[in-house]
């Protein structure tokens, strides 16, 4: 009778350590956003956009990471653009992956389960799992500025194991669910500007009467659709001074001026050129805009030496 008994207390604590684990915290989802940091055309042409990294939706702290008892949370993504960030007629196409060197890539309704061997194995291990979800631009297109736009549509279905024996070997409960969140996929581009300037020289005289007109031109193109104006800074003379100047080595001056190619309208950012047309986003400037530079032969010719200026070329949009 004793030995009855004892195997009666034995298969009861067998029991016991088999319902009583831990408790953990739930899953919980929430919608959420992919913005890129903001960019210029140039910088979507060039494929020079950084990637962008968010969450796909789902986190659940204090889950139990492992492989036994079924663990799964299958995400299925949906693109309301079929994976273009749009605004008006252009788009930028562009990928969504659950890693971040995108070997498990979305397609349009396809779906990954972030507790397979792989993905799960990049968590890291400990008690938190979260859904990590990257973003990246597959093409290069020639774009007008604005903010490029896209819907994700995530549906959710997930058994993910909150509480183990005590033994650590058999699931005693798991958060299920199925629900469905929605992540917005932004990218703000702004307006840029390439711009040509070589230097310009008026070659050498002797006195200033003999130094004759120059004509040379700068070229610029900007962001397609940008409208922009062109205008020169004052150079060493500073803003408000009837004339540009240049200086020698020694200190002497030299005055200049440069105008639009009337030779006649100074050239300056008071008075800029408004680009003959708007930008076509070429990353070659396609677009020329000449001027007339002329030293001023009223003023006494200084003494001999090399004389020179820095100008810079302003172009707002």
């Amino acid at each position: 009778m004793p030995v009855i008994v004892s195997l009666r207390l034995f298969f009861a604590l067998v029991v016991l350590s088999i319902v009583a684990g831990p408790a953990f915290a739930a899953c919980t989802t929430s919608s959420g956003a992919l913005t890129f940091s903001p960019v210029s055309s140039y910088d979507v042409r060039g494929g020079t956009v950084p990637q962008v990294a968010g969450s796909a939706g789902l986190s659940c702290m204090g889950s139990v990471l492992t492989l036994i008892g079924g663990n799964s949370a299958r995400a299925t993504i949906t693109s309301l653009n079929q994976f273009r960030l749009v605004k008006g007629a252009d788009a930028i196409a562009y990928q969504v992956s659950a890693d971040a060197s995108g070997t498990t890539p979305f397609t349009q309704g396809s779906t990954v389960n972030y507790m397979s061997g792989s993905l799960l194995a990049l968590q890291g291990g400990g008690s938190s799992f979260t859904t990590p979800l990257f973003a990246r631009l597959t093409a290069s297109p020639n774009i007008p500025a604005g903010t490029y736009s896209d819907t994700l549509t995530v549906q959710w279905d997930y058994s993910v194991c909150n509480g183990v024996n005590v033994l650590g070997v058999v699931c005693t409960g798991y958060d299920s669910g199925k629900v469905v969140v929605t992540l917005q996929v932004t990218l703000v581009v702004g307006n840029d500007c390439k711009i040509t300037a070589p230097d310009l020289s008026f070659g050498s005289a002797a006195l200033v009467t003999q130094f004759g007109a120059v004509t040379s031109a700068v070229q610029i193109d900007c962001t397609r659709d940008a409208v922009y104006r062109i205008g020169f800074t004052p150079g060493g003379a500073g803003t408000g001074a009837a004339w540009r100047q240049m200086t020698s080595g020694a200190g002497a001056t030299l005055q200049y001026q440069i105008y639009h190619a009337d030779g006649v309208t100074v050239w300056n950012e008071a008075n800029p050129l408004t680009g003959a047309s708007p930008g076509t986003g070429s990353l070659t400037p396609v677009r020329t805009y000449p001027y007339v530079a002329r030293i001023n032969q009223a003023q006494v010719t200084p003494a001999a030496g090399s004389y020179q200026d820095t100008v810079s070329v302003v172009v707002t949009f």
